[in-house]
């Protein structure tokens, strides 16, 4: 179900961006939980929901080879933060547009102004 609902969001995503997708992979870890450093805060580390490792696109020039982009959605992390399953549905609609946003180029202040 996890999964499905992963393909969903992916699915929502209107046509005009989808089709400027290439060569980016969607992975699923159901074992691993990551946590990274809070440098804002002095609560300790923050539970990775989902990563994204590759060039943005707006960082990419035309000659150059580009490997292909990854995008990993931690499904225990999710679950762990996640009361129930509506919460579950929206974490990761929320997560996987998030880690889209940073394959498109878009930085972590602007996703947080526009909600993700």
């Amino acid at each position: 179900q996890f999964e499905e609902i992963v393909v969903q969001v992916i699915d929502s995503v209107p046509e005009k961006f989808k089709k400027k997708v290439e060569n980016l992979s969607f992975i699923i870890d159901d074992e691993n939980i990551l946590n990274t450093p809070d440098k804002k805060s002095q609560k300790g580390p923050k539970i990775t929901l989902a990563l994204y490792e590759g060039v943005p696109l707006t960082k990419r020039s035309g000659a150059k080879p580009v490997f292909p982009d990854k995008i990993t959605i931690f499904k225990k992390a999710i679950e762990s933060v996640c009361r129930n399953d509506s919460q579950i549905r929206k974490t990761i609609r929320r997560v996987v547009l998030h880690e889209l946003g940073h394959y498109f180029g878009i930085g972590e202040a602007k996703l947080k102004i526009l909600g993700y």
